[in-house]
């Protein structure tokens, strides 16, 4: 089975892990609250060492662990901590109670946590490695379970009881393994789907814009050029020098209106949301359009909104550290005029704009730039802790 990396690096694999995370959670509470009539009946009998990091510093882990789980962040090292937890309290069990025990003492409550250890594990360390941690914390609780602080049990109740935990904790871990290579797969997938509608979507591009420079060179370039060969007077030669003219016209039109084709609000929105549905471990990003479906913007306009706004996006999912990002895009049009406010908006740290220094291109050059290129503006509101907004105007002749 794979091994598990911290890094997720796609849609699928990061719900999922929040998923699991949640799902351990609950287990956790679930046998902790079974558990806790052995907690509460064998913590006075127990050291104090012992009862500090096995006992109090574990609760406070597992609500920890709880609280992360919520907002999805943190949750891998917590984890790990308290699989480690798990396995050295048991380890240290009979050297924390003492062998003259009450009687029905019971089983050490620890035993309650193996198999949640065991998903500790495996969640934050990869499935391998978590069967192995399965494999070697019941082998400890083999031990543990055959000495008085144990129960004293025989040693084929205590092989029974160690092989059922063992076993159950291996499915665990396999289960976990399983759920999250599916989930990969799954990211795989989309993205070469993905891959493979960009590349057709280019070549159908490509393939248009050759058409279109083939249809003018035969009709305008050739023509001028067939005329100019069989140019014989004065009149005919300065007819084909007009044909040139106008062909070089034609050809230099071509270059510059084929850049950036006009567009619908809504149509930038969708384009937006499926540059910035691929961000992985960062803000949850949401794209709202609210405009009239025939509010069609020129191609320079197009251009500008589109790139300054994913821009402003790449820009919190890298930098903000936020856990949520709106893109808000409203327009409406009165007669043939057009306007159109774009918002970024973000809950990230924030920083000041005063301080950013000229020579970071991404927001004087990519953001503010490019709007004022298509006659447009940009403007950044934000302070610490307090997150960010970017600001996208334009206002003009609608195509």
């Amino acid at each position: 089975m794979k091994g598990f990396s911290p890094a997720l690096d796609g849609v699928s694999a990061l719900a999922t892990h929040r998923l699991m995370g949640r799902g351990v959670a609950a287990f956790a509470a679930l046998l902790l609250l079974h558990a806790t009539g052995s907690i509460m009946g064998q913590t006075p009998h127990v050291a104090n060492w012992w009862n500090f990091p096995f006992l109090w510093l574990f609760l406070a882990l597992v609500a920890a662990f709880a609280g992360a789980s919520v907002r999805g962040r943190g949750l891998v090292w917590i984890a790990r901590a308290l699989a480690l937890l798990v396995l050295a309290g048991l380890a240290l069990w009979t050297l924390a109670v003492p062998a003259t025990i009450p009687e029905g003492f019971g089983t050490p409550w620890m035993w309650a946590m193996i198999n949640v250890g065991a998903a500790w594990c495996a969640y934050g360390a990869g499935t391998r490695i978590g069967c192995t941690y399965t494999v070697a914390v019941g082998a400890v609780f083999f031990a543990v379970r055959t000495t008085p602080q144990g129960g004293s049990a025989s040693s084929l109740v205590a092989l029974e009881d160690a092989l059922f935990a063992t076993v159950l904790g291996l499915i665990i871990c396999v289960t976990i393994g399983i759920l999250r290579r599916a989930a990969e797969r799954a990211d795989t997938a989309a993205e070469n789907a993905i891959d493979r509608y960009r590349e057709a979507a280019a070549q159908t591009a490509l393939g248009n814009e050759r058409l279109r420079l083939d249809g003018l060179l035969h009709d305008s370039v050739m023509t001028a050029l067939l005329t100019a060969a069989h140019a014989g007077s004065a009149e005919e030669r300065a007819a084909s020098a007009n044909l040139a003219a106008s062909a070089l016209d034609r050809l230099e039109q071509q270059g510059t209106t084929s850049e950036a084709a006009p567009a619908t609000l809504t149509e930038i929105a969708a384009r937006i949301r499926f540059t910035v549905a691929g961000a992985t471990e960062g803000p949850v990003i949401h794209v709202v359009c609210d405009a009239a479906e025939n509010l069609l913007l020129p191609g320079a306009a197009v251009r500008a909104i589109f790139e300054a706004a994913t821009e402003a996006v790449r820009n919190a999912v890298r930098h903000s550290e936020a856990a949520r990002c709106e893109v808000r895009l409203t327009g409406h049009r009165t007669g043939n005029q057009a306007k159109v406010s774009v918002s970024i908006k973000d809950n990230g740290r924030g920083f000041d704009p005063a301080l950013v220094s000229d020579r970071r291109l991404g927001i004087k050059v990519c953001i503010v730039g490019r709007m004022q290129a298509a006659d447009g503006s940009a403007a950044i509101h934000s302070s610490h802790r307090s997150g960010a907004e970017v600001r996208l105007d334009w206002e003009g002749v609608a195509a």
